[in-house]
């Protein structure tokens, strides 16, 4: 359950097995920006039938750009950010978690591209919550609260995520990911 006055920032929100029937539903939400006026996350564990370069303007069309992008959520589908590991950059963007930064620089994208020893992913979209929803979807138990890791948000496998977030969540959590075939059945 939320705690009044705790911040989420830099958490990993991990779908419950009750959110069934919506955007949500076996997801990961990297959480940007939690206060009392709301919140502000990206799924992290969702790609999207978009390429990048069907949807950022002004990308060179190669291979580089033949990426899936994220669904970063049900919000503003034009709302583009980008996720990397970066830190050489001289304004890679906000830090969210130590080597992870959000940037909504097309410069900082031509570069990722460019880059051979970043990782990134782009997203189209976001999460959003008004002041106290998110408080009363903890209350619902609609989300599980994991510490975020770089490894979490660049993995290779993103539909992996959200059963080996369970699974570091340990206890129950981590009991329905490894000895249930579905955890969502449970």
């Amino acid at each position: 359950m939320a705690e009044k006055n705790v911040s989420y920032r830099s958490k990993l929100l991990i779908s419950n097995s009750s959110i069934v029937a919506d955007d949500f539903n076996r997801s990961v939400v990297l959480m940007i920006e939690h206060d009392p006026s709301g919140s502000f996350g990206l799924v992290i564990n969702k790609q999207s039938r978009f390429l990048l370069r069907e949807v950022v303007m002004g990308v060179p069309i190669d291979g580089s750009t033949d990426i899936n992008m994220f669904w970063g959520g049900p919000v503003d589908h034009s709302f583009i950010t980008i996720l990397h590991d970066n830190d050489r950059f001289s304004d890679p963007g906000i830090p969210i978690l130590p080597g992870v930064f959000l940037s909504r620089s097309y410069d900082v994208l031509m570069r990722l591209l460019k880059s051979n020893d970043s990782n990134y992913n782009v997203y189209h979209g976001y999460s959003g919550w008004g002041a106290l929803q998110l408080e009363s979807e903890f209350q619902r138990k609609s989300w599980a609260v994991l510490e975020a890791k770089p490894e979490f948000i660049f993995n290779e496998n993103p539909e992996s995520i959200w059963r080996e977030a369970l699974r570091s969540k340990g206890g129950i959590y981590q009991y329905f990911a490894e000895k249930t075939k579905d955890p969502m059945l449970n």
